[in-house]
């Protein structure tokens, strides 16, 4: 039988070559996504365990066992990791150095203005050092720091700078001194640290900032040379534990890397669960159109594995003889697969690790991945042909040299098919609405996945049906175009065995671009509610300061205040934001809008209500719908009340408001310009709000600020030059520029980004189901070699017979491509509700020219596929066709 199997394959070697690629990207699309997972997991691990990588023991509290203990214990001591476990440990035997992981926020003001800083100490011990010099010297006494690479890069800082470094002490004292910038480093992974400038400083300096009383995170250990590590750890935290630390925790570096990601994804790899998914939508895909794809092969040979038995052949022989084809076929195909995932992988991790913001990106080939792309790809394959030659196998040898019936609802396996078909659809039709209502997206896969078999399942009985109305509501009236309208439908188990295929694609892709257009939109406006405006940029006045940073003398105070001069008596005139600076920032290259949002009321509680025209609102705001109607007060969720007393500024005749919520935590509440009009003693512009202190020694006044729309499309990078220049511009200090334009930004990256990984990996299948339909259609084409030679035989032209097999292959496209978009937008609307109804609101939209475009590229991909075979059924001359068994 191995003969025979290896001399089918050779005579059939051309048949098999689709089989072989759709095994071959099936199991490469399952391998890849396995690779992506554990390449992230190893890319996030070395991201976040960056810190610590070459530490050999890491040791810390045991946060969860103090948490326990504390419920046990109302007694229980706060534990605090300080300089006397740091000193205890660097006492354990063994113990060659021992450095803290601690981090303090700072700002930093340079020339090029002012960036919030994350400050960390220069580690002594080399090993243990988290801050790597690219360039320059270590610092060294109390006046030299170090600044990151990228950041420096970005704000113009080199070594050899002088900037102020300030910040606070532990207990609240300033820390304000001149600092020379002596070396750069390399920039850190972590995503703890790499938004912020990253500064390292001498040991002594940082002292200054933990203050008597440090504490710590976690405290890094390196081991000298020939150290047990057990015993060390053991020794360690005894040490802990006898000074004040009862639940010590101590880990090797990787261990406390795969502690720490698990908190950082909430305990739950979500990102595994997203890819596992795609790993399934991968494995169905794949298996339906192997599965498809064999069954045509082997029924073809149906009449010649009927010969083999009259001639004496075994049914297990032959059996045998089908799957060590399979066998071949599936080991050949999965090997390459994996090869062509291990390629595509490398070259993209090493593309994504050319980019600043993800280069710690790595590759990552687990075993799992190899073994699950061999063993499903051989086990797919083996599968796909058994149930075929069983089939085969089971007809007696002269009826099978007769035409099979196909599968309908007059015998047993249409009934069959029925009973499971409308089990499945509805189950899983039910489970599908259940997960879109509870928000549960495994729940709403496997309700997708179940109703989408049952619907292939039934597709033999609907198919059909379907093509020949569609047929005779646009059948021609020439030869061709009836006899394609005929022939469409002659073979029901040609028919759907061709249109299942592509009903499978049309179907992913439909879903697919609508799931992702409805999430994009309904992120959109999740984050559109959540971030009011793209930037805010607050008076100087509001923090001491005049234009141009310089302190504003008697900032704070009223008039009256004894420190107080004529001068400083007019706050609305120095360090305020006004017209000219909101026509300055107008002019800036990525600003759309610009609102002047100015000081007109105040509540029952003294908080400062803002004004600002509607029209200039609705054009700012990034959801248009949240600008407050006549009557109202857009507030934030920290705003509880449904209405609020106010007054304005210059009176005392309060009015009610009803107040108009917003998702944002902004607590900055506003009115439109007409509200404010109708507020007894409203004054127009230079009003500033004020609230007195108890003892009238002072006032705080509220001063006016400017809210700004970017214009659409702009990425992160732009994001920030739009915000130095508006720094730069309008003259204040960078921290005066804040808003939600970054997170936004960021958000909006990561959406994208998912949303492309996710086309990438349904281009595989669509791929794969276009091999699908090809290699059908191709078969189905060769199937009728002597029947197209009769037709020819009988008058038809080579034209009309290309013709007819074109016409033949768009009506089974069409109809399939039509049935699969109305699947695919139902399962993409209810799998996005699934996905993510849970955190946000889903707005509903459709892509009708990407979706007509779905339409269009199946009919042309069936015409394409029909061109060769039509083309080869042309040229053969009718007798030679005739004669071909």
């Amino acid at each position: 039988m191995l003969t025979l199997a290896l001399a089918n394959i050779r005579t059939y070697a051309r048949r098999f070559i689709a089989v072989t690629l759709a095994v071959m990207i099936g199991t490469a699309f399952l391998s890849a996504t396995l690779m992506v997972n554990s390449s992230a997991t190893a890319s996030l691990q070395r991201s976040i365990g960056e810190a610590y990588e070459h530490a050999d023991l890491v040791a810390g509290i045991d946060d969860d066992a103090a948490a326990t203990a504390s419920a046990d214990s109302s007694d229980a001591a706060e534990q605090i990791l300080g300089a006397e476990q740091l000193a205890a440990v660097r006492e354990v035997p063994g113990v060659g150095a021992a450095e803290p992981q601690t981090t303090s926020g700072a700002r930093i003001a340079a020339d090029s203005g002012d960036y919030n800083a994350v400050v960390q100490p220069f580690a002594a011990d080399a090993q243990l050092r988290a801050t790597e010099l690219v360039s320059g010297r270590a610092p060294s006494g109390t006046g030299q720091i170090t600044v990151d690479q990228k950041h420096a890069e970005q704000y113009g800082l080199s070594a050899g700078n002088t900037v102020d470094l300030t910040g606070t002490t532990p207990n609240g004292d300033p820390i304000d001194y001149p600092a020379t910038i002596t070396g750069i480093t390399a920039s850190s992974n972590s995503p703890f640290l790499g938004s912020n400038l990253q500064v390292a400083v001498s040991p002594e300096r940082y002292a200054t900032f933990t203050g008597d009383e440090p504490m710590y995170q976690s405290i890094m250990v390196r081991l000298d040379d020939g150290t047990d590590p057990a015993a060390a750890t053991t020794a360690i935290a005894d040490a802990l534990r006898a000074h004040g630390i009862s639940t010590p925790s101590v880990m090797t570096g990787q261990e406390r890397t795969v502690e720490e990601l698990a908190s950082f994804t909430g305990g739950q790899d979500q990102f595994t669960v997203i890819l596992l998914v795609f790993a399934l939508i991968a494995l169905v895909v794949t298996g339906l159109v192997v599965m498809n794809t064999f069954a045509v092969l082997v029924a073809q040979r149906t009449r010649e594995l009927a010969l083999l038995r009259t001639l004496g052949a075994m049914r297990a022989q032959l059996r045998r003889s089908v799957l060590i084809e399979a066998l071949v076929i599936g080991v050949v195909s999965s090997a390459l697969g994996v090869a062509l995932a291990i390629g595509v992988m490398a070259a993209l991790v090493g593309y994504v690790s050319t980019l600043p913001e993800a280069s710690f990106a790595v590759l990552s080939v687990s075993p799992v991945s190899v073994i699950a792309g061999l063993a499903v790809g051989t086990i797919m394959t083996l599968l796909a042909a058994w149930a075929p030659a069983r089939r085969a196998m089971s007809v007696a040898p002269l009826a099978a040299l007769r035409p099979a019936d196909d599968a309908n609802v007059h015998n047993r396996i249409g009934k069959v098919r029925l009973v499971f078909g409308l089990v499945l659809a509805a189950g899983g039709g039910a489970l599908l609405a259940v997960g879109a209502v509870a928000h549960q997206l495994l729940v709403g896969f496997a309700g997708g996945l179940l109703s989408f078999i049952g619907i292939l399942m039934l597709a033999s009985l609907f198919l059909p049906g379907a093509v020949r109305a569609v047929g005779r509501a646009v059948g021609g009236s020439g030869v061709p175009a009836k006899l394609a309208s005929l022939n469409a439908v002659r073979n029901p188990g040609r028919t759907t065995a061709t249109a299942t295929a592509l009903l499978i694609g049309v179907t992913l892709v439909s879903m697919m671009m609508v799931g992702a257009q409805t999430t994009k939109q309904s992120f959109g406006a999740e984050l559109g509610r959540n971030y009011l405006v793209d930037f805010v940029v607050d008076s100087p006045a509001a923090y001491g300061e005049d234009f141009g940073g310089a302190a504003l003398p008697g900032a704070g105070q009223d008039a009256s205040g004894p420190e107080a001069t004529p001068e400083e008596a007019t706050p609305s005139t120095r360090g305020r934001v006004g017209e000219a600076q909101a026509k300055a920032a107008s002019a800036i290259d990525g600003v759309s809008a610009v609102a002047l949002l100015e000081p007109v009321a105040r509540d029952a509680d003294g908080n400062t209500l803002y004004a600002a025209d509607a029209g200039v609102l609705a054009a700012v705001l990034n959801d248009p719908d949240l600008v407050p109607a006549n009557g109202e007060v857009l507030a934030g969720q920290n705003v509880e009340a449904k209405q609020l007393t106010v007054h304005a500024l210059e009176g005392t005749e309060t009015r009610t408001l009803e107040v108009k919520r917003s998702q944002s935590d902004f607590s900055l509440a506003l009115m439109t310009t007409a509200t404010a009009q109708q507020l007894p003693g409203y004054a127009p512009g230079g009003a500033v709000s004020s609230s007195t202190s108890a003892d009238g020694e002072w006032t705080m006044a509220a001063y006016p600020a400017l809210w700004i729309k970017a214009d659409a499309g702009l990425d992160t990078a732009a994001l920030q030059q739009v915000g130095r220049s508006l720094a730069a511009d309008l003259d204040v200090s960078d921290y005066l520029v804040t808003g939600g334009a970054m997170e936004k930004a960021l958000f909006t990256q990561v959406i994208d980004t998912l949303l492309l990984v996710v086309s990438g990996l349904l281009a595989v299948a669509v791929f794969i189901a276009l091999i699908g339909v090809a290699n059908t259609l191709s078969l189905s084409v060769l199937e009728r070699t002597r029947e197209s030679a009769l037709l020819r035989a009988l008058g038809l032209t080579r034209g009309q017979l290309r013709g007819m097999l074109a016409l033949e292959a768009v009506l089974i496209a069409g109809v399939a491509a039509l049935l699969g978009i109305v699947l695919g937008t139902t399962y993409g609307v209810l799998g996005a509700q699934s996905a993510i109804g849970s955190f946000a609101a889903v707005s509903l939209s459709l892509p009708w020219a990407q979706l007509a475009l779905v339409l269009g590229i199946a009919a042309l991909a069936a015409l394409a596929a029909s061109v060769l075979p039509a083309r080869r059924a042309a040229r053969l001359s009718p007798v030679e066709g005739l004669a071909t068994e």
